[in-house]
Order: structure tokens, then C-alpha cells, then sequence
């Protein structure tokens, strides 16, 4: 069986990626980074880690809420490109650090300091053993800090479509979103030795609906404020915090 580590780096080596990269007008984007930075409750001077930043296509906004980020992938070409789209963007090297490591090897000793917020999109379902990068994630956080991961909801039917209909999605890449559960991180994180916060469902429509009409993300919101709706809605937040005196 192929390594998943090599499975993702094979992954970002092919194609242009053209919907993972960063681009103006990306309101899907933006949206699950509003909701995560909301339940990180980051502020402008708070120094944040990404982990799977990839291309950037999250990266550029969560920075607009914070003072720096360090951007973590294991893939050297998308971490190559997300520098090349912030010197272009005039983005100085020291708000975004870029650090190339795998996840399932992850030591925290090795960044040489502690986050006040970790925050991670759509990589926990692509990970071998998600408990055990949650428990090495956990000593990166400084005390008190907050680690928030925005996930596919395996309830959704939707999900399976995407990956059955979308040439740049493949069921060994993606089928690990259909075996996570809300439950069963939060146990992780638990037994990291986190506080578990409250899970959120959000969002509605996909990118190429609420990226081109002010229509889909009015309804969108309106049904996120629908609780009948709450348990199929297709994104979790999924959020824990280290407790002060960790």
C-alpha cells in the first residue's frame, strides 16, 4: 500500500490545481476561514499555524486576521508556489513562513516555538492516524491555545458526488472524509489532553455556486440559521483548547 504522505505529494506534483490555488473573489474561501478564525478567536497580533496550507488558497485570508502565519504542507512544489503568490502579492517573507514537513512524522520541538491558534482545512480525513497528529499537534499549542480543523460532514451525500464527478478529486485521496466523525476527533482530542469545544456545522452550497451568486449565499445563510438543517450541513468545525496550565 502506498505511503499517504507520497500519495498527497504525488497529488500536488500533477496538474495546475487551478481551485486550490488563492484568487480574488473566492467568498467560499473566505467563509470557512471567517468561521474558523471565529472559533480561534484570533486577533491582529496573534502568530498562527496552518497545517496543509498547500497552495495558499486559505493561507492570504486567515492572514487578513492575523499578524503571521507559519504555512505548513508536505508538498515542496505548493509551498514553493504559495511563496511565489506572496512576493507577487508584495507579502514581506516574515508574515508568512513556509515550513515543509509531514505531519505523521510531526515533532513539535522542531519549530522552535509554540501557536496561540493552530488552524487546519480539509486535512484531517487525509491523514494515516488523525488521533495521533492531533497529539503531536497539541504540544505546539502554548497554554491556553486553540487548534480548529474545518472538515467535510460524512453525513452530507454530496461529498461523495464531488469526488465522483470532480476530475481532480480520486476516491484513494478522498475516502477518508467518509470514515471521520465529529465523535471520534473529539475524542482525540481528549486524549491529547485538550478541552473540546463545541462542534460546528455550517456552509451550504459549493464553491462554484456561492463564488458566483449573491443569491446562493444569502440562502446559505439563512439555512445555517434553520437548526433543522444543522446535521447535514457539509462543513464541521471541529475545535479543542489546551488548558492553561498545560
Amino acid at each position: 500500500m502506498s505511503d499517504p504522505a507520497e500519495l498527497q505529494r504525488r497529488f500536488y506534483a500533477r496538474g495546475a490545481h487551478a481551485h486550490l490555488q488563492p484568487r480574488d473573489g473566492d467568498f467560499y474561501a473566505a467563509k470557512l476561514v471567517e468561521v474558523a478564525a471565529r472559533g480561534l478567536g484570533i486577533g491582529p497580533q496573534d502568530r498562527v499555524l496552518e497545517v496543509g496550507a498547500g497552495f495558499g488558497r486559505f493561507s492570504f485570508a486567515l492572514l487578513e486576521r492575523c499578524a503571521s502565519l507559519v504555512a505548513a504542507d508536505l508538498s515542496e512544489r505548493a509551498l514553493a508556489t504559495l511563496d511565489a503568490t506572496r512576493a507577487a502579492q508584495g507579502v514581506a517573507a516574515e508574515r508568512i513562513a513556509t515550513r515543509c514537513l509531514d505531519l505523521a512524522r510531526f515533532d513539535p520541538a522542531g519549530l522552535g516555538e509554540r501557536f496561540r491558534a493552530i488552524a487546519g482545512f480539509f486535512i484531517l480525513h487525509h491523514l494515516p492516524d488523525a488521533a495521533d497528529t492531533l497529539r503531536r499537534l497539541a504540544g505546539a499549542l502554548a497554554p491556553g491555545g486553540v487548534m480548529a480543523f474545518v472538515e467535510p460532514n460524512r453525513r452530507n451525500p454530496l461529498f461523495l458526488a464531488q469526488v465522483a464527478c470532480c476530475p481532480d478529486m480520486s476516491w484513494a485521496e478522498e475516502k477518508g472524509m467518509f470514515g471521520l466523525s465529529a465523535r471520534a476527533i473529539e475524542a482525540a482530542f481528549r486524549d491529547a489532553g485538550l478541552d473540546v469545544l463545541p462542534t460546528q456545522r455550517f456552509g451550504l452550497f459549493p464553491p462554484q455556486l456561492v463564488n458566483r451568486f449573491g443569491w446562493a449565499r444569502s440562502i446559505e445563510a439563512g439555512v445555517e440559521r434553520a437548526r433543522v438543517f444543522e446535521p447535514l450541513l457539509p462543513f464541521l468545525l471541529l475545535r479543542a483548547r489546551a488548558t492553561a496550565g498545560r
